[in-house]
């Protein structure tokens, strides 16, 4: 496929994956879609994150969404600027650049302390504003600009002129549009099924036969960019050949990638493999032949599990002098590359070698006993539970879906009454927090919780929509974007103390009680107030007030 036809496949193939994720309820409406994919699959951002970062509405100022990264050594601050396109032709006209210029009016807002937020901000947006001005007293966060679209990237001659005045604040500007979606957050594995390349001369170590084939040796930098590069672009990565565990490191976002980056260009890349780890492969099987100062090794299936960092920024790094790579001649990577189809085993790899990227516990839980029990027992009530991330999305019939970390979430707020750590610690839910979560669960609880959890969900839509149509100044409770956790924790208590209560009548109590605490301190900034534990409390006491039921 070529030319305009290989763009109404992809248009055609990304807009079926949109249908799938409103079907199953993780977007509302398909203007949403770039901006979930973006952060479901560059990031692995948790649905509840998602949810606040929209801000597309009236008084949004030109920004659609903002997600921030804390977990860093800086912060970093992701403005997105959205546009999805209903027809094929109109996917086909360029994302319009001039769409830039309203990046500077968003930057005197959120500089300027003395102006109203809400006469000139909507409420999502007002509070992502709050977000940052906390975090710009606090520390020194980065900024980044997407373009986002299922449509063609800018025409570059419109773009560069703004791109460059935007990073001369410092300011990074990149775009994602309908190729990059279908690579990064669509396709699993290339068009090419085997890979070759030729180890440096100073050979291989191989182990085997065995369960596990293995080899230990050097590429050279030109040779990791041959097997790495997309074959339809010389110039861009196949996302394909990273393991989802590792693709959300791909890019020069952090430090690490910084600093590998440097080192990659500097005059001194021959010392490169004694300060860098290297790179983990597995592929369903191997072949070598030495026939040659230069082993060559052939892979099938070949994934990448380790060393995403290593291998984008040599890339990114080669990419300034290409195609003349001599520079990097000199430059080898260490890699040690494993056959084998066993999904357990390359979980243990993964985790195993990985010092320089997460890889998620949830992941190497997916087929724990546990979990599987769990499966079966919620499929009898008519929920489809679904244990691994990659089957996020996918449709599920008649049958409700509760992903996994969700469930923990619920568990946590519901059952345990720590709204705090559902949001501020969902990362330890498949790890420190997982048999107190998971094990002895009640299933019929867990259901009532999530059907609770479920109507929130779809008083959080409403809310949303409402902020969208009518504005800040027309709708109520804008907090429950940011505290349906929360919500449910004090539906718990209440439902503790009168079992009779309508599930719509519980939850607009709740939503008055945590309504009430916000107003006695004041409305603060929604982040920070549902991921304090001292607040939570506070709301969980107010619960059990005994006037509540007169």
């Amino acid at each position: 496929m070529h030319g305009e036809d290989t763009h109404s496949v992809e248009f055609s193939t990304l807009n079926e994956r949109v249908e799938q994720l409103i079907s199953t309820r993780k977007i509302r409406r398909k203007s949403e879609a770039p901006i979930y994919l973006l952060l479901k699959h560059r990031f692995y951002a948790e649905e509840d994150a998602i949810a606040e970062s929209y801000t597309d509405g009236g008084n949004d100022c030109g920004i659609d969404a903002i997600y921030i990264e804390r977990n860093r050594e800086q912060p970093l601050i992701h403005i997105l600027q959205s546009k999805f396109h209903e027809s094929t032709r109109k996917s086909r006209a360029h994302f319009k650049a001039a769409s830039l210029e309203k990046i500077d009016r968003f930057f005197e807002i959120v500089k300027d302390r003395t102006c109203k937020l809400s006469k000139i901000a909507n409420a999502a947006l007002e509070q992502k504003i709050i977000e940052i001005r906390e975090l710009t007293e606090a520390d020194f966060p980065e900024f980044k600009v997407w373009l986002l679209s299922n449509g063609t990237p800018c025409v570059d001659h419109e773009i560069a002129p703004l791109r460059d005045r935007i990073l001369r604040q410092k300011i990074q500007v990149e775009e994602f549009h309908l190729h990059e979606f279908i690579e990064f957050c669509i396709n699993r594995r290339g068009i090419r099924t085997d890979h070759t390349f030729s180890a440096r001369e100073t050979g291989i170590l191989e182990y085997g036969p065995s369960e596990l084939q293995s080899l230990v040796g050097f590429i050279s930098a030109r040779e990791l960019y041959g097997l790495i590069k997309d074959s339809a672009n010389d110039q861009k990565i196949d996302y394909s050949l990273f393991d989802m565990n590792v693709r959300g490191f791909l890019g020069l976002d952090n430090n690490i990638n910084k600093e590998i980056y440097k080192s990659a260009l500097s005059n001194n890349n021959i010392h490169f493999s004694s300060f860098n780890n290297g790179i983990t492969i597995i592929g369903s099987s191997i072949k070598v032949m030495r026939m040659s100062d230069q082993p060559k090794i052939g892979i099938k299936n070949i994934s990448i599990v380790n060393g995403a960092q290593t291998c984008s920024a040599i890339f990114d790094a080669m990419k300034e002098d290409y195609p003349d790579f001599t520079k990097f001649d000199r430059l080898s990577v260490l890699f040690r590359l494993f056959a084998t189809e066993d999904r357990d085993l390359i979980d243990k790899i993964s985790l195993s070698t990985n010092s320089q990227n997460r890889v998620n516990p949830r992941d190497l839980k997916a087929n724990d006993k546990t979990q599987v029990d769990l499966e079966q027992k919620l499929l009898k009530h008519g929920i489809r539970y679904i244990r691994k991330r990659g089957d996020l999305g996918q449709s599920t019939g008649d049958l409700i879906p509760l992903d996994a970390m969700r469930a923990g979430q619920i568990i946590l707020s519901y059952v345990h009454l720590e709204p705090a750590s559902a949001k501020r610690d969902s990362d330890n839910i498949f790890a420190d927090n997982y048999g107190k979560i998971f094990h002895n669960v009640d299933i019929e609880r867990l259901v009532e919780a999530s059907r609770l959890f479920d109507l929130i969900d779809y008083q959080r839509d409403v809310i949303a929509d409402n902020l969208r149509i009518r504005g800040a100044y027309r709708t109520e409770n804008t907090f429950v974007t940011y505290g349906a956790f929360h919500i449910l924790a004090v539906c718990s208590i209440l439902k503790e103390r009168n079992r009779e209560i309508d599930d719509n009548v519980v939850i607009e109590k709740a939503i008055e009680i945590i309504g009430r605490v916000l107003a006695k301190n004041r409305h603060p900034a929604y982040y920070s107030f549902f991921r304090n534990p001292e607040m939570s409390r506070a709301i969980l006491n107010e619960a059990w007030q005994p006037d509540l039921f007169d």
